[in-house]
């Protein structure tokens, strides 16, 4: 008895044709996906740049109004040994400066008394920015609409427009 080879089957693999139409798909998928990485890298340090900013003036409207409703005078002057100060707010036996460290990005807030120094980190901003994003409008050498309001104006990211923080203070330097 004799074994027949059956006839018409196919052979396992993959045509010519298949092979030539996988290389071309991964060839696309290879160029495509190195600039798909990178461009959501981009995104991603943007967004994170964007929420840290917004994180800072978030946490500098928490000090601020309390800062200012407590200030009996408000100049740009040197305090505590800081020089570069966006705002500095003076009350009896405490002295509150706000400045921006342009080479790190960081916003604090410095608190003076007589039992030494304290300094608050309020956050960080994109330090290539080209202007400091926390600027005084308002309330020491420009006059405010009030003589008691102070104004900060916070321009976290350029293509939005600035936030203006405005508190009015209590007190009073006479």
């Amino acid at each position: 008895m004799t074994t027949r080879r059956p006839t018409g089957r196919p052979e396992s693999g993959f045509t010519l044709t298949e092979l030539l139409v996988t290389i071309v798909i991964l060839g696309i998928v290879g160029v495509l996906l190195p600039k798909a990485i990178v461009l959501g890298l981009k995104f991603t340090a943007g967004t994170q740049k964007r929420v840290a900013a917004t994180a800072a003036a978030g946490t500098l409207g928490r000090y601020f109004y309390g800062d200012v409703q407590s200030a009996v005078a408000v100049t740009t002057g040197p305090a505590c040994g800081v020089t570069d100060v966006i705002v500095h707010l003076a009350r009896p036996g405490t002295d509150v400066v706000y400045t921006y460290d342009r080479p790190t990005g960081a916003l604090n807030r410095v608190t003076c008394t007589p039992g030494g120094v304290v300094t608050t980190p309020l956050g960080r901003f994109d330090p290539t920015a080209p202007t400091r994003p926390v600027t005084l409008s308002c309330g020491a050498e420009t006059s405010c609409t009030s003589p008691m309001e102070v104004t900060l104006t916070v321009q976290s990211d350029p293509a939005t427009p600035p936030t203006a923080l405005t508190a009015v203070r209590r007190a009073s330097a006479s």
